[in-house]
C-alpha cells in the first residue's frame, strides 16, 4: 500500500482505525494516478491544471474560479460493479473559497448514470471553505444496481469561487452492510427483510422501547443469510395501549459493518384513520382510497383555484410551500369545504436547508408543534416529509418520520425522489415513497415514467405506498433559460398510464402553480393557461373514472409481440380495463393476449395502434362461463 492511499484511509477512518481497517479497505485505490504524480493521467481536468508542490508527493491538482456562474469538474470514471460500495475521498487546501447556497465549497463526489447516461444518485460531502491548509473531504457510496457508469469528481460546487488545491484522491471498495428493511408490526409480531450482496452471517439486535424509551423486550439472533431473509420480532403478549419503536441493528460478524433503523409500532384498539394494507393501498376510514392529487401553493387556496382543481377530478392537494407565516387552519377550513384530501408539507424543516424557516426553535419542535396542532384535522391525508433531499438527509428524514408516527399514528408520513439509484436507502424513512421521472421537454421519450414507477413498486416491497409524481410544468419554469415545453394532453396522459401500468397506487400532478408561471416574466395569458388546463382536467378526470378498478387489487400485466409497448389489466367483476401506453414519439403497434377467459370485441386478444405517445384505455369482458 502506497503512503497516499494509507493516509486516504486514516481521512476516512481516523487514525487510529487506520491501521487494522486500510488492509481491508483501502487496499487498492480504485484512480488512477490519484496523487496527480503522473501529471494529468487517468483524468478529464480542463480547465484545472497540475502545479507543483502538493500534500505528499511532488505534485497536485489546482483549480481557480473568479465566476461564480462557472462550473466545471475534473472527472475520472471508476471500474465499479452494481451494488459495490466505495469509501471516496480527497485532500483539499483553500484559498478565499466562498459560496452561496446548499452546500458551496471545494470537495470531491461520486455519482452513477444508468445506460442512457440519466443520473441515477451520488453522494456529495460537505466541501471545503475559506483559507485553510490541507483538510481531508469524504464520504461513501453504493453502486445503483442500474448502473452503467460511476465517475468520481473534483469541483467546486455551483456557486462557489476561490481557489483550491487537490491531492491523495482515493475510491476504495469496502464490505457493504447488510441491508435491513423494516416491513410492518402488526398483531403479534413485526416483521423485517434483511438483505446480503453476497452470503454473510449476521447478527441481529432488535429490542422494542415503549413511549418513554424504556426497553420492553430485547432480543438477539443470529442467521447465515444467502441472499435475503425474513426475520420475525414477537410482540409481548398484553402490551399497553400506545406507541412503542421497534430499534434494531444488523452486523455483518466478518466486517463488522452495520446498519441500523427504527419502526414504530402502535397498539391499540381503533385501526388508524389513514394507513396502508397489505397490498400498499391508501385505506382512509378503513376503505381503500386512490389518491389523485395535486400540487399548489399554500397561497392559491381560494375558492377560485379550489373549485377549478375539485372539478377536475382530484380528490387531495399538496401544499407546497405552505407552512410557517401562514394560516393553515383557514388552508383546512378551505380545502375541506371544496372535499379535497391535505398532504401538509413539513419538507423544509430542517437545519441548512435554504429553504427552512426561520424560527426560535428548533426544528423537531417546530415539527412537533405542527403536527399537534393539525392532526386532528378531518381532511388530513398525509405528512409530506421530504422534497428530493439527497440519501445523507436519510437518517434526518426517518428521525422526522419517527417523530411524526409517535404524535400522529393516525396518518401516513410521505415523500418524493428523484435519486432512483437510492431509493432503498429511504425505505424506512416514510410510509408512501414517490418517484417524480419530469421527462417531458429532458427525455427523448416517455420510458423514464415506467422505469421509476415499477423501481418505485419494487423498492416498496408491498410494505410502503409508491405513487408517482407526475409532470405537468414546463421545465422552463425553473430554468428560464430554457425555450419553454409545456406538456401536451398526451403526454400528460401517457405519464398517468406508465404509472399505472408500471403499480403506482397514486398519482399526483406537479404543479398546479407552475402552470402560472409567466406571471413573473409578464406574459401569461388566459386562453394558454385554459387551453392547458381543460387537458389535465380531461386526464384526471378519465383517472377518476376508473376509480373501481384502480382499487380491485385484481389484475396482471399483459405480455405482447411489442415489448416497447407496456399493458396491464385491472379487473372489477367481470369487467376489466385495460390500459395500454407508446413512450415513444413514433407511432408504434402491439398485440396483447388477454388472460383465458377474456375477451375484447369478441377476440382474445388485442391489436393496438398507437400514435406517438399514444395511450388507449379499453373495456374487455369476462366469459360468462369463467366468471
Amino acid at each position: 500500500m502506497t503512503s497516499k492511499t494509507l493516509n486516504a484511509a486514516c481521512a476516512l477512518l481516523g487514525c487510529g482505525l487506520a491501521a487494522q481497517a486500510a488492509a481491508a479497505v483501502c487496499e487498492t485505490n480504485l484512480l488512477t494516478n490519484p496523487g496527480f504524480e503522473q501529471g494529468q493521467a487517468g483524468w478529464s481536468v480542463p480547465p484545472a491544471k497540475v502545479v507543483s508542490g502538493g500534500r505528499s508527493g511532488r505534485a497536485s491538482l489546482y483549480y481557480s474560479n473568479p465566476n461564480p456562474a462557472e462550473y466545471h469538474q475534473m472527472r475520472q470514471t471508476l471500474q465499479v460493479k452494481p451494488g459495490q460500495s466505495i469509501a471516496f475521498g480527497v485532500w483539499v487546501r483553500g484559498d478565499n473559497l466562498r459560496g452561496k447556497g446548499d452546500q458551496p465549497g471545494a470537495g470531491v463526489y461520486v455519482e452513477s448514470y444508468d445506460a442512457k447516461g440519466r443520473h441515477l444518485a451520488g453522494s456529495y460531502p460537505q466541501g471545503l471553505l475559506g483559507s485553510s491548509g490541507w483538510q481531508p473531504v469524504e464520504g461513501s457510496f453504493t453502486v445503483p444496481e442500474q448502473a452503467a457508469t460511476t465517475v468520481l469528481g473534483l469541483y467546486l460546487r455551483k456557486g462557489t469561487t476561490g481557489n483550491a488545491w487537490f491531492d491523495d484522491a482515493y475510491a476504495c471498495s469496502q464490505p457493504a452492510a447488510p441491508a435491513l428493511y423494516q416491513m410492518r408490526a402488526g398483531g403479534q409480531s413485526a416483521s423485517s427483510l434483511i438483505e446480503v450482496q453476497h452470503p454473510q452471517e449476521v447478527q441481529v439486535e432488535s429490542t422494542l422501547l415503549d413511549g418513554n424509551r424504556t426497553a420492553v423486550r430485547q432480543e438477539s439472533r443470529r442467521y447465515h443469510i444467502a441472499e435475503r431473509q425474513r426475520v420475525e420480532f414477537a410482540l409481548p403478549a398484553n402490551l399497553a395501549a400506545g406507541e412503542y419503536r421497534l430499534q434494531q441493528q444488523v452486523t455483518d460478524v466478518a466486517s463488522k459493518h452495520s446498519q441500523s433503523s427504527e419502526m414504530p409500532v402502535s397498539i391499540g384498539d381503533a385501526p388508524p384513520k389513514v394507513a396502508l394494507d397489505e397490498q400498499g393501498y391508501t385505506l382512509r376510514q378503513g376503505k381503500r382510497f386512490f389518491p389523485l392529487g395535486i400540487y399548489m401553493y399554500g397561497n392559491m387556496a381560494t375558492d377560485e383555484h379550489l373549485a377549478r382543481i375539485r372539478d377536475a377530478g382530484f380528490n387531495t392537494v399538496l401544499n407546497y410551500n405552505y407552512g410557517a407565516g401562514r394560516d393553515p387552519y383557514a388552508y383546512f377550513r378551505k380545502t375541506q369545504q371544496y372535499g379535497l384530501q391535505v398532504i401538509f408539507s413539513l419538507k423544509d424543516f430542517y437545519p441548512g436547508l435554504s429553504s427552512a424557516p426561520k424560527t426560535r426553535l428548533s426544528y423537531p419542535q417546530l415539527t412537533a408543534s405542527y403536527v399537534a396542532k393539525f392532526k386532528s384535522q378531518p381532511n388530513l391525508l398525509a405528512w409530506y416529509i421530504n422534497d428530493e433531499l439527497g440519501p445523507k438527509y436519510a437518517p434526518q428524514i426517518e428521525q422526522m418520520h419517527l417523530q411524526v408516527k409517535q404524535q400522529d399514528p393516525d396518518h401516513l408520513t410521505f415523500q418524493a425522489l428523484n435519486q432512483t439509484g437510492a431509493f432503498n436507502a429511504y425505505f424506512n424513512s416514510s410510509d408512501v415513497l414517490a418517484s417524480d421521472p419530469y421527462p417531458v421537454g429532458r427525455d427523448a421519450d416517455m420510458t423514464r415514467t415506467l422505469e421509476y414507477s415499477r423501481l418505485t413498486v419494487q423498492v416498496a416491497r408491498q410494505a410502503k405506498g409508491a405513487w408517482l409524481v407526475m409532470q405537468i410544468m414546463d421545465h422552463a419554469a425553473y430554468e428560464p433559460h430554457r425555450k419553454p415545453r409545456q406538456p401536451s394532453e398526451a403526454e400528460i396522459r401517457n405519464q398517468a398510464w406508465l404509472g399505472l401500468i408500471g403499480g403506482v397506487k397514486g398519482l399526483l400532478f406537479y404543479s398546479y402553480t407552475d402552470l402560472f408561471y409567466k406571471r413573473r416574466s409578464g406574459d401569461f395569458n388566459q386562453q394558454e393557461f385554459d387551453d392547458i388546463w381543460q387537458g389535465v382536467a380531461r386526464v384526471a378526470q378519465q383517472i377518476d373514472s376508473f376509480t373501481p378498478y384502480l382499487l380491485s387489487g385484481e389484475g396482471a400485466s399483459l405480455s405482447g409481440n411489442n415489448t416497447a409497448v407496456p399493458a396491464r389489466l385491472f379487473i372489477d367483476g367481470k369487467r376489466g380495463l385495460v390500459l395500454i401506453a407508446n413512450p415513444y414519439y413514433r407511432p408504434m403497434s402491439a398485440r396483447f393476449d388477454l388472460p383465458p377467459g377474456w375477451r375484447w370485441q369478441g377476440q382474445p386478444q388485442i391489436d393496438a395502434q398507437l400514435p406517438a405517445v399514444g395511450s388507449s384505455a379499453l373495456w374487455v369482458q369476462r366469459d360468462a362461463s369463467n366468471q
